[in-house]
């Protein structure tokens, strides 16, 4: 069997790329059972390991986001580094959806990791996002925001 080529790895890369974000936030749009949480944590990872091989650092980033997100779900504290890093990547610069998405993910790590303030306000910013975005952004958006509770005042 021939080895593969640069151009063929990269490609392969950037197919698993994109499968495993795909099935990652399918997956993460309902509530999880054990093994569906197993699942999104391996899709997750996946997904963080191919874009870092050949995403841009939107791709790599919103990577960290996802891991945030399937971290949060497993209610793992470590979730905050990988939120956090999403966040100061995107803070103040991406989209609506990205800035909704990313304060949503990171008030639930937050909240995991005890920062009730924090979450909070957090929260508060997703909720003045989520207002911005159009009907079919808000449609995406709240299928995973739904699922995110609510930081207590």
């Amino acid at each position: 069997m021939a080895l593969p080529s640069n151009e063929d790895i990269s490609r392969l890369h950037r197919y698993f790329a994109i499968e495993s974000n795909n099935e990652f936030w399918s997956l993460s749009e309902s509530s999880a059972n054990a093994e569906e949480k197993q699942r999104l944590l391996t899709v997750a990872f996946s997904s963080l390991y191919h874009w870092s091989e050949v995403g841009t650092d939107e791709n790599k980033h919103l990577a960290h986001l996802a891991v945030a997100r399937a971290l949060c779900v497993n209610e793992s504290k470590l979730s905050l580094q990988f939120a956090k890093i999403a966040f100061d990547y995107f803070d103040g610069t991406g989209a609506d959806w990205i800035q909704a998405f990313t304060n949503a993910v990171l008030s639930h790590a937050f909240q995991i990791a005890g920062e009730q303030t924090n979450a909070l306000e957090c929260y508060e910013r997703a909720l003045a996002f989520q207002g911005l975005l159009s009907e079919e952004d808000k449609a995406i958006f709240d299928a995973t925001f739904n699922l995110i509770p609510v930081p207590e005042a």
